[in-house]
């Protein structure tokens, strides 16, 4: 990689530190993309050194995963090698700089890999995110050759600005997470992982707004609670109150599809929002099923505990303008009626024809 004259030398150099800015640029941009900033350096590099290709190879538990490439490299992004036994793994673990002047002599590189990407001669730079090192940069020639001081200063600058890309990106990842676990936890119930009542206000409304639009089937709303769970909770503690809560749910959430929407409301209530049923016949069958599987006792506390549900049915066929507030409200009252009635049961309330059963 050598330039011919000293006036050639400099122009070669001030162009290479013209291409690195530009990367910087691009790193710091509002558009910052991972994989495309990877993608830019990476032709930048093969452009620069006149090399065969050039590849990110990212550690992954005892393996290197090529994460980006281009040139000769570019078909085998994916590619997964052992980093035992490789410059590129030794190159991590010492955090060094490595050249290889003649890979098929060179006892430290892996022989089979560098066939396979014609690699006569390579030079491995160390990534590091967040001051770890975590990978490498990997620049190919398909010959064999020697390597300038000035052309390992230029990639070091340019795995520089890799790993800071790489921090970048973990920066961006964590805080997409918090973003999710935050907006997971204004709309789950911190006990049980069920939505809460907030979360499903959102999706009753929406599901109503579905029904208005398909013919298919009725929409079906349950109310339920535990009966008599303030005297469990009084008498056994609030940690037995928990684990019964817990329980409960476990029970109800193996009954009901991954589509149905199950919240804890607050307290002992909970709901059960079933979209497109075929008829109200089977919203009771799934009423029935939850009486059930709630009457098989709970051991808290040491102590053999049967508790039972009383829920309030509502069905909504089609051509009825209901709001939610108003489903929420016959659901409760038909809840309230069941507790009337002896506990243990459920009551329907059907809105097509007013008639509660």
């Amino acid at each position: 990689m050598a330039v011919a004259g000293s006036g050639d030398r400099i122009n070669h150099t001030t162009l290479r530190l013209k291409k690195i800015i530009d990367l910087q640029s691009m790193l710091v941009s509002l558009q910052f993309n991972l994989p495309d900033f990877m993608q830019a350096v990476l032709t930048q590099v093969q452009a620069l050194t006149g090399s065969g290709g050039a590849a990110v190879e990212l550690l992954e538990g005892d393996e290197l995963i090529y994460a980006a490439a281009s040139g000769s490299i570019a078909p085998h992004v994916g590619l997964r090698l052992r980093a035992m036994g490789s410059l590129s793994g030794l190159s991590i673990r010492n955090g060094e700089v490595l050249v290889s002047t003649d890979t098929a002599t060179d006892p430290r590189v892996d022989l089979d890999a560098c066939r396979k990407l014609g690699a006569g001669s390579l030079i491995v730079v160390p990534l590091r995110r967040m001051g770890t090192v975590t990978g490498v940069l990997k620049v190919i020639w398909g010959d064999r050759r020697a390597f300038e001081e000035h052309d390992i200063d230029m990639l070091r600058m340019t795995a520089g600005l890799l790993g800071a890309a790489l921090g970048q990106q973990l920066e961006i990842d964590r805080r997409r997470q918090l973003e999710e676990e935050l907006s997971n936890m204004a709309g789950h119930d911190p006990l049980t992982g069920l939505p809460n009542r907030r979360l499903f206000k959102d999706r009753l409304e929406q599901a109503l707004a579905r029904h208005a639009r398909s013919p298919a089937g009725e929409l079906a709303l349950m109310y339920f609670d535990i009966d008599h769970f303030k005297n469990i909770n009084d008498s056994l503690g609030h940690a037995a109150g928990d684990t019964l809560l817990k329980g409960f749910v476990l029970r109800i959430r193996a009954l009901v599809r991954s589509v149905d929407t199950f919240a804890r409301l607050g307290g002992d209530e909970f709901a059960l929002l079933i979209e497109s049923v075929p008829n109200t016949a089977a919203a009771e069958a799934v009423a029935e099923k939850i009486l059930e599987v709630t009457q098989t006792h709970f051991e808290l506390e040491g102590q053999i505990v049967r508790v039972s549900t009383s829920i309030g049915v509502v069905t909504v066929g089609h051509n009825n303008n209901i709001t939610a507030d108003d489903l929420i409200r016959n659901a409760d009252g038909a809840m309230y009626e069941a507790r009337r009635a002896g506990r243990n049961a459920f009551r329907t309330v059907r809105k097509d024809a007013s008639a509660t059963s």
